[in-house]
């Protein structure tokens, strides 16, 4: 009995470790290509540092459940919005954020993107904030936008 429970404790604990590590593209072009490939839409995530002590991390992003409905449902990209050293895609980010209308940050965007003579082009499904409710509430919201896109 101890080391069942043992066992799933352990289990549990390893996909909480592997829901709050992952892999979030920085890269739009690669995140196009693989989005392509699979079929299945940008989330594009508008952040900065200080955006993982919100709501929406805690609460949504850093769950499994999250992190197992996005490995079947979407691209995961971070756009970071971090305006210091080191962020080398500062501008495309800051004009992606401006062509999306983000105004709250953080800031999910729903889209697909084709790329055409050297020219990205984007097409917005709809946007998402945190809504309280926790990450089964946020992800019927989810689904509902993706599923009235694909009609």
């Amino acid at each position: 009995m101890i080391k069942n429970l043992l066992f799933v404790f352990i289990l549990s604990y390893s996909f909480n470790m592997n829901a709050q590590s992952l892999n979030w593209l920085t890269d739009v072009n690669a995140a196009i290509e693989i989005s392509n490939k699979e079929n299945k839409p940008l989330l594009l995530l508008f952040a900065d540092k200080n955006a993982s002590n919100t709501l929406l991390y805690s609460q949504v992003l850093n769950t499994l459940d999250f992190a197992l409905w996005s490995r079947d449902n979407v691209v995961i990209v971070k756009i970071d919005l971090t305006q210091e050293d080191g962020n080398e895609y500062i501008d495309r980010n800051l004009n992606l954020k401006k062509a999306f209308g983000v105004d709250v940050n953080p800031s999910i965007c729903f889209a697909r993107a084709s790329s055409r003579k050297g020219k990205i082009n984007y097409q917005l499904i709809g946007k998402m904030a945190y809504k309280p409710g926790g990450v089964k509430a946020w992800l019927a919201d989810a689904k509902i936008l993706l599923t009235v896109a694909e009609e």
